[in-house]
Protein backbone atom coordinates (compact mmCIF):
# COMPACT_ATOMS: atom_id res chain seq x y z
CA UNK A 1 0.00 0.00 0.00
CA UNK A 2 2.69 1.71 0.96
CA UNK A 3 4.16 1.37 -2.25
CA UNK A 4 1.00 2.30 -4.09
CA UNK A 5 1.11 5.65 -2.10
CA UNK A 6 4.50 6.62 -2.91
CA UNK A 7 3.92 5.85 -6.89
CA UNK A 8 0.89 7.89 -6.66
CA UNK A 9 2.98 11.18 -4.81
CA UNK A 10 5.30 10.51 -7.89
CA UNK A 11 3.24 10.40 -10.49
CA UNK A 12 1.49 13.39 -9.51
CA UNK A 13 4.42 15.40 -8.81
CA UNK A 14 5.40 14.18 -12.73
CA UNK A 15 2.23 15.07 -13.71
CA UNK A 16 2.76 18.58 -12.39
CA UNK A 17 6.52 19.30 -13.12
CA UNK A 18 4.89 18.33 -16.79
CA UNK A 19 2.12 20.44 -16.80
CA UNK A 20 3.96 23.52 -15.48
CA UNK A 21 6.75 22.65 -18.04
CA UNK A 22 4.16 22.85 -21.22
CA UNK A 23 3.05 25.92 -19.58
CA UNK A 24 5.78 28.13 -19.57
CA UNK A 25 6.20 26.90 -23.11
CA UNK A 26 2.82 27.73 -24.40
CA UNK A 27 2.98 31.23 -22.67
CA UNK A 28 7.10 31.66 -23.68
CA UNK A 29 5.70 31.00 -27.41
CA UNK A 30 2.67 33.14 -27.39
CA UNK A 31 5.09 35.95 -25.66
CA UNK A 32 7.23 35.38 -28.52
CA UNK A 33 4.79 35.68 -30.90
CA UNK A 34 3.76 38.64 -29.78
CA UNK A 35 6.98 40.23 -29.54
CA UNK A 36 7.96 39.68 -33.23
CA UNK A 37 4.57 40.82 -34.09
CA UNK A 38 5.25 44.25 -32.30
CA UNK A 39 8.86 44.19 -33.53
CA UNK A 40 7.77 43.87 -36.76
CA UNK A 41 5.04 46.20 -36.76
CA UNK A 42 7.52 48.93 -35.29
CA UNK A 43 9.83 48.50 -38.27
CA UNK A 44 6.76 48.61 -40.75
CA UNK A 45 6.13 52.47 -38.70
CA UNK A 46 9.64 53.07 -39.69
CA UNK A 47 9.60 52.41 -42.71
CA UNK A 48 6.26 54.23 -43.46
CA UNK A 49 7.39 57.30 -41.65
CA UNK A 50 10.70 57.15 -43.90
CA UNK A 51 9.28 56.28 -47.29
CA UNK A 52 6.00 59.02 -46.45
CA UNK A 53 9.51 61.52 -46.26
CA UNK A 54 11.37 60.43 -49.36
CA UNK A 55 7.77 60.93 -50.99
CA UNK A 56 7.23 64.39 -49.84
CA UNK A 57 10.41 65.43 -50.86
CA UNK A 58 10.56 64.11 -54.21
CA UNK A 59 7.32 65.72 -54.61
CA UNK A 60 8.80 68.95 -53.96
CA UNK A 61 11.49 68.46 -55.65
CA UNK A 62 9.95 67.26 -58.76
CA UNK A 63 7.28 70.22 -58.68
CA UNK A 64 9.97 72.61 -58.05
CA UNK A 65 11.89 70.90 -61.03
CA UNK A 66 8.76 71.63 -63.11
CA UNK A 67 8.38 75.01 -62.31
CA UNK A 68 12.27 75.28 -63.76
CA UNK A 69 11.12 73.49 -66.84
CA UNK A 70 8.38 75.42 -67.68
CA UNK A 71 10.04 78.76 -67.28
CA UNK A 72 12.93 77.63 -69.52
CA UNK A 73 10.52 76.22 -71.77
CA UNK A 74 9.60 79.43 -73.08
CA UNK A 75 12.47 81.04 -74.86
CA UNK A 76 14.61 79.36 -77.10
CA UNK A 77 17.83 79.61 -74.73
CA UNK A 78 18.50 78.87 -71.39
CA UNK A 79 20.25 81.66 -69.33
CA UNK A 80 21.81 81.70 -65.88
CA UNK A 81 18.91 84.46 -64.71
CA UNK A 82 16.39 81.35 -65.46
CA UNK A 83 18.07 79.02 -63.12
CA UNK A 84 18.50 81.40 -59.84
CA UNK A 85 17.93 79.20 -56.87
CA UNK A 86 17.75 76.12 -58.55
CA UNK A 87 18.87 72.80 -55.94
CA UNK A 88 17.72 69.76 -55.04
CA UNK A 89 16.31 69.06 -51.76
CA UNK A 90 17.95 66.08 -50.71
CA UNK A 91 17.77 65.86 -46.88
CA UNK A 92 15.86 62.99 -46.38
CA UNK A 93 17.29 61.14 -49.13
CA UNK A 94 20.68 62.01 -47.80
CA UNK A 95 19.51 60.95 -44.22
CA UNK A 96 18.00 57.73 -45.17
CA UNK A 97 21.63 56.08 -45.86
CA UNK A 98 21.72 55.59 -41.86
CA UNK A 99 18.01 54.19 -41.30
CA UNK A 100 17.89 50.53 -40.82
CA UNK A 101 14.16 50.69 -43.44
CA UNK A 102 15.76 52.21 -46.03
CA UNK A 103 15.85 48.80 -47.94
CA UNK A 104 12.34 47.85 -46.42
CA UNK A 105 11.04 49.77 -49.31
CA UNK A 106 10.68 48.30 -52.51
CA UNK A 107 14.12 48.00 -54.84
CA UNK A 108 12.29 49.29 -58.21
CA UNK A 109 10.97 52.18 -56.11
CA UNK A 110 14.24 52.77 -54.18
CA UNK A 111 16.60 52.38 -57.87
CA UNK A 112 14.44 55.17 -59.45
CA UNK A 113 14.60 57.70 -56.36
CA UNK A 114 18.57 56.67 -56.19
CA UNK A 115 18.74 57.81 -59.73
CA UNK A 116 16.88 60.63 -60.29
CA UNK A 117 18.69 62.25 -57.15
CA UNK A 118 22.02 60.79 -58.69
CA UNK A 119 21.91 62.34 -62.17
CA UNK A 120 20.32 65.80 -60.90
CA UNK A 121 22.49 66.06 -57.76
CA UNK A 122 25.51 65.41 -60.01
CA UNK A 123 24.60 67.76 -62.96
CA UNK A 124 23.62 70.97 -60.63
CA UNK A 125 27.09 69.95 -59.06
CA UNK A 126 28.63 70.06 -62.72
CA UNK A 127 26.66 73.67 -62.93
CA UNK A 128 27.83 75.24 -59.84
CA UNK A 129 31.46 73.83 -59.58
CA UNK A 130 31.76 74.90 -63.19
CA UNK A 131 30.55 78.78 -62.56
CA UNK A 132 27.21 78.24 -64.29
CA UNK A 133 28.49 77.37 -67.76
CA UNK A 134 25.67 75.20 -69.82
CA UNK A 135 22.63 76.39 -68.01
CA UNK A 136 20.69 74.66 -71.61
CA UNK A 137 23.06 71.47 -70.66
CA UNK A 138 21.84 70.98 -67.23
CA UNK A 139 18.01 71.64 -68.20
CA UNK A 140 18.44 68.99 -70.37
CA UNK A 141 19.26 66.70 -68.01
CA UNK A 142 16.61 67.98 -65.02
CA UNK A 143 13.77 68.00 -67.89
CA UNK A 144 15.04 64.16 -68.41
CA UNK A 145 14.87 62.89 -65.48
CA UNK A 146 11.84 64.74 -63.99
CA UNK A 147 9.93 63.11 -67.05
CA UNK A 148 11.20 59.58 -66.27
CA UNK A 149 10.25 59.92 -62.36
CA UNK A 150 6.62 61.37 -63.94
CA UNK A 151 6.29 59.00 -66.68
CA UNK A 152 7.48 55.64 -64.65
CA UNK A 153 4.57 57.15 -61.74
CA UNK A 154 7.02 56.75 -59.02
CA UNK A 155 5.02 59.13 -56.98
CA UNK A 156 2.12 57.12 -57.62
CA UNK A 157 3.66 53.75 -56.68
CA UNK A 158 5.30 55.42 -53.89
CA UNK A 159 1.89 56.87 -52.52
CA UNK A 160 0.74 52.90 -53.05
CA UNK A 161 2.91 51.83 -51.28
CA UNK A 162 2.92 54.02 -48.24
CA UNK A 163 -1.02 53.67 -48.09
CA UNK A 164 -0.80 49.83 -47.76
CA UNK A 165 2.31 50.26 -45.50
CA UNK A 166 0.00 52.74 -43.56
CA UNK A 167 -3.00 49.76 -43.04
CA UNK A 168 -0.48 47.15 -41.90
CA UNK A 169 0.72 49.45 -39.10
CA UNK A 170 -2.88 50.84 -38.37
CA UNK A 171 -4.27 46.77 -38.37
CA UNK A 172 -0.83 45.94 -35.46
CA UNK A 173 -2.73 49.00 -33.66
CA UNK A 174 0.24 51.29 -33.55
CA UNK A 175 -1.31 55.01 -34.83
CA UNK A 176 0.45 57.25 -37.41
Amino acid sequence: MNELRSLAYWIGHMVTLLATVIGVYFAASSGFRVAVNVEQARADRGTYYLAESLLQELQFNVENMQGYIEKTSQSRFVYNEDLLGIELNDYVFSASKFSDSTFEIPPSLLNELSAYYFIVGNALDSYYQSGKQSPQQLMDVVSKQTTTIVEAETIERLIEYNQQLAKTVQRAGFQL
